[in-house]
């Protein structure tokens, strides 16, 4: 090495998206099982959770997730992070405008079906058993829930609201077994 050339070594000292990212997609998944399965009925709390921890916490995760060169999570949070934020937006109707359409809201979740769908190939190749369980059972929740929106029959839509608990616990259990494992802790993840 010459004099004129210096070695610099850079230290990522970021915390691991995946961890932030998936509690706030848990944590939101699980306030929409527990809406969908009619143990509240009001929509704020719910709202609230999908811009704040569902919404805004996803996106940072995922440009967490971008600095460090990492365009799975990248896209995974930041895409996610904006349906939360959407899905919001469809619940509140602000700007006087008309409701979203039953039909129009199953169109929107196909549309968010084929982006987990798609994301579950990524997943399998990277063989992370609970990240599998997270975008099967995601890909599977829309596709139930968009049913639901096209048909009207109600049982669909507890059928979501229990996919949606499940897909809430292995997402939380899946974010935690990252924070814990950097405490000492060995849970498969």
């Amino acid at each position: 090495m010459s004099e004129s050339e210096q070695v610099v070594r850079i230290c990522d000292s970021w915390a691991t998206p995946g961890a932030l990212g998936l509690t706030g997609f848990s944590m939101t998944t699980l306030m929409l099982a527990f809406f969908d399965l009619g143990l509240f009925s009001d929509a704020l709390a719910l709202i609230s959770m999908s811009i704040f921890v569902g919404g805004i916490a996803q996106f940072c995760a995922g440009l967490m997730a971008f600095k460090k060169g990492n365009t799975f999570e990248t896209v995974a949070f930041c895409a996610f992070g904006m349906f939360w934020i959407s899905f919001a937006y469809i619940l509140i109707a602000p700007f006087g405008s008309d409701p979203a359409s039953a039909v129009s809201i199953g169109i929107y979740l196909l549309i968010w079906a084929l982006l987990a769908g798609t994301m579950l190939f990524g997943v399998i190749k990277l063989k992370a058993k609970f990240l599998i369980a997270v975008f099967a059972l995601l890909t599977l929740v829309f596709v139930v829930t968009a049913l639901f929106y096209f048909t009207g029959i109600a049982i669909i839509a507890t059928v979501a609201g229990v996919l949606a608990l499940v897909l809430g616990l292995v997402a939380f259990y899946t974010a935690m077994s990252i924070v814990l494992n950097e405490t000492g802790y060995k849970l498969p993840c």
